[in-house]
């Protein structure tokens, strides 16, 4: 890495935890009509629809400081909005049928890591480096395990809302660091 290289770990982690700290003082309860037109298009209820903006802007800093390209920022974006949709819409139907632990597990691994590969996905359309098994198995890794809260909040052990800030602080340090490990080369 050059001497003027960013490190882009510590960016994307600093990044990731704003989001998500952010994200957790939201009230997701709290009806957001208004926002419904907009909401519509992601497939969200209007009350999810901030915790995806905070995270969607976070990685489309992100982008821009990593690739400094603008249809990169607005894929990033609008891919991180999707991948929020699609992890919410992964988990309420796994673990709504049943509720068990068994399903609440599948439903954080699944959420967890679908959020975390799309977004990398995204970047991977700019950054070839991501595309590589290494660093997207590692990204979706981090993302399932830390979807794993979600059990853990809906069983009461932890605040529901501690998912937004660890999942979104370590996927974004992993997407860094796997942006940093491919300029490393």
């Amino acid at each position: 890495m050059s001497a003027h290289a960013r490190p882009h770990a510590l960016i994307f982690a600093a990044l990731g935890l704003a989001s998500g700290i952010v994200s957790a003082m939201l009230d997701v309860t709290r009806p957001l009509d208004p926002l419904q037109p907009v909401a519509a298009v992601f497939g969200l209820h209007p009350s999810l629809l901030p915790v995806g903006c905070a995270f969607a802007l976070a990685m489309a800093v992100g982008a821009w400081t990593a690739l400094r390209r603008w249809p990169a920022v607005l894929l990033v974006a609008l891919a991180t909005l999707y991948a929020w949709s699609g992890a919410v819409h992964i988990a309420i139907r796994l673990q709504r049928n049943a509720g068990d632990d068994a399903h609440l597990l599948a439903a954080g691994l699944g959420a967890g890591a679908f959020g975390a590969g799309v977004v990398a996905a995204a970047f991977a359309v700019f950054a070839p480096a991501l595309r590589a098994l290494r660093p997207l198995a590692l990204i979706c890794f981090v993302g399932a395990a830390a979807g794993l809260l979600f059990w853990a909040g809906e069983r009461g052990l932890i605040d529901r809302r501690a998912l937004f800030v660890i999942w979104q602080w370590t996927v974004a340090a992993a997407i860094g660091l796997g942006l940093d490990q491919a300029m490393r080369r």
